[in-house]
């Protein structure tokens, strides 16, 4: 572990941008001083290949070209956040998060836990055959989108 950390710092060492000082403040603890440090990344799952899945032969037709697909674009905020609350919402010390981005991780960690619970609660109700309730839940939750998606699927047995 030592041995990635340090290759990992002269890495980012080798880099052309170095870390800046912002600001120093006098705190009862001490000083604390903040930096902005240049975006870095690192992805050690990425380190290992992996080997590729072997697929049997298909012989169905083949399909569409994917440019003829439409394709959805990826939510790049929720994107930036699904990687912070991977990177830094459990960080060990020794990780490259800062204290702003580990309370920001842990917040967004807390609020996709509630929503999941919210959507377990919701389909609970759902599965015990009450829609109004399960609507009345999601919306009370504050979670419109889950509200909007429970009274589609309610709709027809209405």
């Amino acid at each position: 572990m030592v041995l990635i950390a340090s290759a990992f710092a002269l890495a980012l060492l080798a880099q052309e941008s170095q870390a800046t000082l912002q600001s120093c403040v006098f705190e009862a603890d001490g000083w604390v001083c903040r930096y902005r440090v240049p975006d870095a990344i690192y992805r050690p799952e990425l380190a290992v290949p992996l080997p590729a899945p072997v697929l049997p032969p298909v012989s169905a037709p083949a399909p569409a070209p994917v440019s003829d697909l439409p394709q959805a674009a990826p939510d790049e905020e929720a994107l930036r956040q699904a990687r912070l609350i991977s990177r830094c919402a459990d960080a060990h010390w020794l990780s490259l998060c800062t204290p702003d981005d580990r309370r920001q991780a842990k917040a967004l960690q807390a609020r996709a836990l509630a929503r999941e619970a919210l959507r377990l609660e919701v389909a609970g109700l759902v599965a015990k055959d009450q829609c109004p309730e399960a609507i009345k839940t999601a919306l009370e939750g504050g979670d419109l989108d889950l509200a909007k998606e429970i009274r589609a699927f309610c709709a027809p047995q209405n």
